[in-house]
């Protein structure tokens, strides 16, 4: 009896898990940028020297088609800070999309790639990047990245090679938030790459496509343990009551509440990508972020899926006593 009490509790785990699946594949929006879709964006820029291409077919770079693409290797791609000279050089944009307000409890996901100039581990001249996500934008959205962004509004941005001290950030409004409770994991450097909390999910290793390291002699070498870049990743940010999470391929990253952060948690989204720094990718050609398959889900009352779990679970006693 001990077991199947264990085997139902795991069971039940699994359930739940799958029901979420289901329920949450209720989409509120999506654009797989399969076509040219800016119309239906509003797009943000700090200055001239950033761009923003849709439906680019980043198979070019050599990057396999998105996990949640069907077989098309089309979708959004940012750069920002390419030309030296540019003053002041750091740079960000984003892109909102136009007339929608998401309200009560979703998700906003999307597949993420980010790019970078070698050689590594450490990265050529400027390689460090960062791609960003937010919620609760006013409106058709403003101005989001690390020199702008309105007050309150709160958003996540992660480095692509590891290259910063904090790689993985959370903000509100222009506000970096500091270690303490907005984290999930414990220690003071855990917004750094190097920190074992990121150790399982993101091991490292990972190398650029073949057919950049035939085109660019300088992209050798492997990335660092705690990294993103160089795979496809699946960018969450659910809003959940007052709680707003964000995660990267199921590992819980950081979080931020309405009433401890002052965050408005119902509006419009945003995706983007910036460049703190000043100094100016030595190769453009290999500093970008991809974005394809942006989705905003709807999230069920947790009183739902308990009732579909417990409902699985005699499901499951009555066959285990039959």
């Amino acid at each position: 009896m001990k077991i199947l009490r264990h085997t139902l509790n795991g069971l039940a785990t699994l359930a739940l898990a799958g029901l979420w699946s289901n329920v949450t594949a209720q989409e509120l929006f999506s654009d797989n940028f399969d076509t040219d879709t800016s119309a239906n964006w509003s797009i943000y820029t700090s200055q001239a020297d950033t761009a923003v291409v849709f439906a680019y077919d980043y198979s070019a770079d050599g990057i396999p088609a998105a996990p949640h693409s069907s077989g098309t290797t089309l979708g959004v791609k940012f750069t920002a800070n390419m030309v030296a000279g540019q003053s002041p050089e750091a740079a960000g944009l984003n892109i909102v999309p136009k007339g929608q307000n998401f309200s009560g409890d979703y998700v906003l996901k999307f597949d993420l790639w980010i790019n970078a100039n070698g050689p590594f581990p450490a990265g050529g001249t400027g390689s460090t990047e960062f791609a960003s996500a937010g919620i609760g934008l006013a409106g058709d959205g403003a101005l989001l990245w690390h020199g702008a962004a309105p007050a309150g509004v709160g958003w996540f941005a992660v480095s692509g090679e590891g290259g910063a001290s904090q790689d993985f950030r959370a903000y509100v409004g222009t506000t970096m938030q500091g270690e303490g409770p907005v984290y999930f994991a414990n220690g003071s450097p855990e917004r750094d790459n190097s920190h074992p909390y990121y150790a399982t999910t993101f091991p490292g290793g990972q190398t650029p496509p073949a057919s950049q390291t035939a085109a660019h002699p300088q992209q050798t070498g492997a990335l660092n343990v705690g990294t993103v870049g160089f795979a496809w990743r699946q960018v969450e940010i659910s809003k959940v009551g007052d709680e707003v999470v964000w995660s990267i391929d199921g590992l819980p990253i950081a979080k931020l509440t309405g009433s401890g952060n002052g965050i408005s948690l119902n509006g419009n989204i945003s995706v983007g990508y910036f460049d703190p720094f000043n100094s100016v990718s030595d190769n453009p050609a290999l500093s970008f972020g991809i974005v394809d398959n942006v989705r905003v889900e709807f999230i069920p009352e947790p009183s739902t899926l308990a009732l579909g779990v417990l409902g699985f679970g005699a499901w499951l006693l009555a066959r285990r006593r039959s």
